[in-house]
Parts: C-alpha cells; sequence; structure tokens
C-alpha cells in the first residue's frame, strides 16, 4: 500500500510546486493590466484640458507652488504641471527624495493648499511604502518560490 501511494504524493506534490510557480507571473500580469488601465483613464480625463482663462484664475505662481510642496515632501522636483483636475485647478509635482522614493505632490493653485502629498502609487494616501496590492502580491510570489524549493527538495529526497 506504501508503494503505491508514493507515486500518487509525488504526482500531487508537483502538480501545486507547478501550480504555484506560476500564479506569481499571472498576478503579475494582471497587475500590469490593472495598471494600464489605470493610466489609460487617467488620461482621458477631460478635466485636464486648461484653458488660458483656467491659467489667469491661479493665484499663486509655479515658483511659489513649487517652493510649498518642496516643504511638505524635501527632494528634488522631476515633474510638475498646472492641471484641473476633478473641476480644480492645482499644481501637480513629482519629487524624488533622497532615498529614492518619488511622491506625487498636489498644490490648489488659488489657495496655495497641500491638496495631498503621498508616495506615487499609493493610492490610499499612505505613505508608509507600497500599496498593498503590491505587498500581496510579492507574499504570492513568495509563497510560490517557497513551495517550488520545498517541491524541488522532496521529490529530490524520494527519487
Amino acid at each position: 500500500m506504501k508503494i503505491r501511494t508514493m507515486p500518487g504524493l509525488v504526482i500531487m506534490v508537483l502538480t501545486l510546486g507547478i501550480g504555484l510557480t506560476f500564479l506569481p507571473q499571472t498576478a503579475n500580469a494582471q497587475t500590469d493590466k490593472e495598471n494600464k488601465q489605470e493610466r489609460e483613464n487617467d488620461d482621458k480625463d477631460d478635466d485636464e484640458n486648461l484653458s488660458s482663462e483656467d491659467k489667469k484664475q491661479a493665484k499663486i505662481s509655479m515658483d511659489e507652488a513649487r517652493a510649498i510642496a518642496l516643504k511638505r515632501v524635501s527632494g528634488k522636483v522631476i515633474d510638475e504641471e498646472l492641471e484641473k483636475e476633478k473641476g480644480r485647478l492645482q499644481y501637480a509635482f513629482d519629487i524624488k527624495t533622497a532615498d529614492g522614493k518619488i511622491f506625487d505632490v498636489e498644490i490648489d493653485a488659488i489657495t496655495g493648499e497641500v491638496l495631498q502629498a503621498k508616495e506615487d502609487g499609493d493610492e490610499d494616501g499612505d505613505t508608509d511604502g507600497q500599496s498593498n496590492l503590491n505587498k500581496a502580491k510579492d507574499s504570492v510570489y513568495r509563497a510560490g518560490n517557497t513551495v517550488k524549493n520545498v517541491t524541488v527538495m522532496a521529490v529530490g529526497k524520494l527519487l
């Protein structure tokens, strides 16, 4: 009886290991598609078209807005623009910090108020690192690799 169950166990372990090995790649592909769709949707936002009248409404200059943004997040401005987002005129800055993180900082172009200062890719506004989706993806990837390594070791001992 023990001899018959051994090949079945080996096949089951191999199937599980192979399945979990490809799971992280599937999760990565899905995440890439979601990120691409999100960027495309953001680019189609009609609010972002600025007229000359919109530009005249800005009460603070780009330089003033940049100074406000750099007070909030220290670093080097790598991208900046005046935009209209959800009906609000604002300056948007991408700031790279000394440790290499990139933050999105938005400043109201009329009041000078900081509308947001969050790490790039962090959708819920937390600035503690990766988004929850990236953390989950990394966990699945690590779990898949662990199962693959255990499977290889188990098969090696059985043979």
